[in-house]
């Protein structure tokens, strides 16, 4: 995923193909950005995350994220209006993460065969 953005971002502002070897250091880069974000998943999977935790069991679902994006922010506001899960956020000055537990909704998938 962080390879193929390398290369997708150099092609889309109209730049030649990099050699392998840039692709590696710019991958590297925005692996190491990630990784300085702290959190349990990639800013760019936050938002399946908090899905995940919001449909689960009705149980304590809790998770550590790096700085919320816009889309999450989005996803968040999409959770508690469709389907009433609020998410307690508390922010995590040592580790400079984000602390979300909330209930799930207990969505159930009734199309899956009973064995």
């Amino acid at each position: 995923h962080i390879s193929a953005e390398a290369v997708a971002a150099a092609e889309s502002m109209g730049q030649e193909a990099s050699v392998p070897e840039e692709v590696g250091r710019q991958a590297a880069r925005l692996l190491f950005e990630e990784i300085r974000r702290g959190g349990v998943v990639d800013s760019a999977h936050q938002g399946l995350l908090l899905l995940l935790c919001a449909l689960g069991p009705q149980e304590v679902h809790e998770v550590r994220l790096g700085l919320l994006t816009p889309y999450a922010v989005r996803t968040l506001r999409h959770l508690k209006a469709f389907f009433g899960v609020t998410f307690n956020i508390r922010p995590q000055k040592e580790s400079q993460t984000i602390f979300l537990s909330c209930i799930g909704a207990g969505i159930k998938n009734t199309s899956k065969a009973v064995t």
